[in-house]
Order: C-alpha cells, then structure tokens, then sequence
C-alpha cells in the first residue's frame, strides 16, 4: 500500500474509532444521549497535508493566494447556502446556525470528509472550531495569519479576539507554518 494511502486509511480509521467511543458512551450514559462533537484532522508532511472533518470545524490554508478554507461545513446553513437558498451574509446570522448534519457520536457510523493538498514553503495552515471561525472574518484572520509574530502569539491572539467577540462557544486552534 502506497504512504499516502496508508496515512489516509489511517486517519479515517482513527477518526471512526473516536466516533464508536463517544456514540458508546452516549449509550451507557444517559445524561449523555445525543452527544456528539465535531472534528478536524490533519497529517501533516514536509510535501503534503491530509486533512479529514466532520461538522463545522474548520481548516484554512494561508499562502500567496490569501486565506482559503479548506473544510465545508456539515451544517443546515451551509446547505442552505450552497444550494443557494441564502446568501453568505444571511447565514451569519442564521436562527439554525448551530445546527448540525453530520457530528462525531451521534450514530454509529459516520461519513468523514477527506482530501490532500500539496503546501509549499510558507503556507500556514490554520485548525479551528466553529468557536473561533464564527467570532473572526476571513480579513481579521488572514491579517494575524500575515503577522510577523510567532504561532504562538498568533494562537493567542486569535483566542483573545474571539473571546472579545462574544467567547461563548469553545475555542481551538492549531497552527503549522511551513
């Protein structure tokens, strides 16, 4: 089996696993029915980045061509979105925001979003949960992303902004430079 195949395979499977244990647990724990999270993934290698999703955490990657995401949300607004139901503007305010179609634990199979991308020297890829995503435009995180400062001080950063903006979800963020 080919390396990147057998990364790919590997991080599915890791990620089924972690959805088998939280579903488990809904199950044994009453006060836990219908639990589940979201998650974004990555490997990451000198060459490429193997990213896997499920909900509305997110992956962005920021290079010479600005800040794209890299991860569609599994969200009721999202849809609507994409089938062009509501505009960009209208979903940021959405009723339903947080509603979700796809989680990590609340059935016992999940389907996981998967994809490769090549990076080059430079790019910064940024993993976030909706806490931080939904806090921050694009413009304010590209522009932290663009700092001289340090990954840490950018993470910082970030956390702080999106506390300032109302804070009340959590707040994740991993950032790798390459």
């Amino acid at each position: 089996m080919k390396p990147l195949r057998m990364l790919k395979n590997w991080l599915l499977e890791t990620i089924k696993g972690a959805n088998h244990r939280v579903y488990e647990h809904s199950l044994q724990n009453s006060e836990c029915e219908g639990m589940g999270t979201t998650i974004v993934a990555a490997i990451c290698t000198e060459q490429f980045i193997s990213l896997a999703h499920v909900g509305d955490s997110r992956a962005y990657l920021q290079n010479d061509m600005g800040l794209n995401q890299l991860t569609n949300d599994h969200s009721l607004v999202s849809e609507l979105v994409r089938s062009g139901e509501i505009s960009e503007e209208e979903a940021e305010h959405h009723p339903r925001k947080n509603v979700l179609l796809r989680a990590l634990g609340t059935d016992v199979s999940v389907e996981i979003d998967c994809r490769t991308i090549v990076v080059e020297e430079y790019d910064i890829l940024l993993l976030c949960s909706d806490g931080l995503s939904n806090k921050l435009s694009n413009d304010d995180m590209s522009a932290i992303l663009n700092s001289e400062e340090s990954l840490e001080s950018k993470s910082e950063q970030f956390i702080r902004l999106a506390n300032a903006a109302g804070g009340e979800d959590n707040i994740s963020v991993v950032l790798v430079n390459y």
